[in-house]
């Protein structure tokens, strides 16, 4: 009896260690899902994704994850963290990066802004996948 008790209390112990509880899943889930990339803007130049032969994908996931891919290729993985750049007038916004270098992302709608992927230095617009 004991062990069946033990057996029951461990198997539960097991699935709430494993159940979610990330930043993104919490505070931001309409971000989960995937996203397409749809342009590039720099200064006065606009550059589209249609333009370019490789096609570009970003995936935000329950783990607090950014995974970036170019033709289906996963490319880079990033993580998100719960803090704010507080002298940015835009509040929506939410951070992200590894190794202690983080970087806002911006979201509104349907749509984030990245400045690192695919093209560094440039507000990278993603749109979300219709049914994502």
């Amino acid at each position: 009896m004991k062990q069946s008790i033990c057996l029951i209390l461990g198997a539960a112990f097991l699935l709430c260690s494993f159940k979610s509880d990330g930043l993104i899943e919490r505070v931001y889930p309409e971000l989960l899902g995937d996203y397409d990339f749809y342009k590039s803007v720099a200064d006065r130049s606009t550059s589209y994704a249609k333009e370019g032969e490789d096609h570009f994908t970003a995936r935000i996931t329950r783990k607090d994850q950014i995974l970036f891919f170019k033709n289906g290729k996963k490319e880079r993985k990033m993580h998100f963290v719960e803090a704010k750049m507080p002298f940015l007038d835009d509040e929506n916004h939410v951070l992200f990066g590894s190794k202690g270098n983080y970087e806002p992302m911006f979201y509104r709608g349907d749509t984030i802004v990245i400045q690192s992927y695919p093209i560094e230095y440039q507000d990278n617009y993603f749109v979300k996948k219709k049914g994502s």
